[in-house]
């Protein structure tokens, strides 16, 4: 006598259904984590009145986040100015990092020390700043409002410019951290500009949407 296989059966792959063997190999080719490419270079920057200036990048996340390839920070080669009435301060240091994550919390910025001479050829303090790495994919260009620490009494600011040693952070890292700021006298002085590209993966399996590519120019202040 001769059997005949259902259909169901028929598709049978090892006693088990090709069906269930598909859906399970496919959840299993879920990501498990999402990734964020930034690009670019430290470009310019604007400091009237400054001079033979040098900068000091990092960047600052949160817990979930994880460097996947590249450098966490570095630090920039002195620019002069052209001269000509012309007061850009060109760096064109690259950047180039990946980060990977399961959680949107901590979203990585930059922060920004940049840094001159005195008169007696001792470095100095010219301003702090920090911005964020754009949260959708595209090619862009910050301009980083910079600032920097003020002395907190008229005594103490005297006393810096004697020692030659003016306000500034202890953690130079502090500039891109909420904590302690609402506490801190600033002052506003310069502009640094950073280009980037964004480049984004796997967003959408954890929920989270992609915009389209956009191509901008964006204000940021510290």
């Amino acid at each position: 006598m001769t059997s005949k296989l259902s259909p169901r059966r028929s598709t049978a792959l090892g006693g088990f259904d090709k069906d269930v063997v598909k859906d399970k190999s496919k959840k299993a080719r879920l990501p498990s984590f999402f990734e964020v490419h930034a690009i670019g270079q430290l470009d310019t920057a604007e400091f009237p009145g400054c001079d033979n200036l040098y900068c000091k990048y990092w960047f600052n996340y949160g817990q979930d986040w994880i460097v996947a390839q590249g450098l966490e920070d570095g630090l920039t080669q002195i620019s002069t100015i052209r001269g000509g009435g012309n007061d850009t301060l060109v760096w064109n240091f690259p950047i180039d990092i990946a980060f990977k994550s399961t959680n949107s919390f901590g979203w990585p910025q930059i922060g920004l020390a940049v840094y001159g001479h005195d008169s007696m050829g001792r470095d100095v303090i010219t301003g702090y700043g920090a911005v964020h790495i754009p949260t959708a994919p595209g090619t862009y260009t910050l301009k980083v409002r910079t600032f920097r620490p003020l002395s907190s009494s008229l005594l103490q600011q005297f006393l810096g410019w004697m020692n030659g040693n003016p306000p500034e952070y202890v953690d130079v890292k502090r500039a891109s951290k909420a904590q302690g700021r609402d506490v801190t006298r600033v002052k506003s002085h310069g502009v640094v500009n950073i280009k980037l590209n964004v480049v984004m993966r796997n967003m959408e399996a954890f929920g989270y949407s992609e915009a389209g590519r956009v191509q901008m120019s964006t204000n940021a202040s510290s």
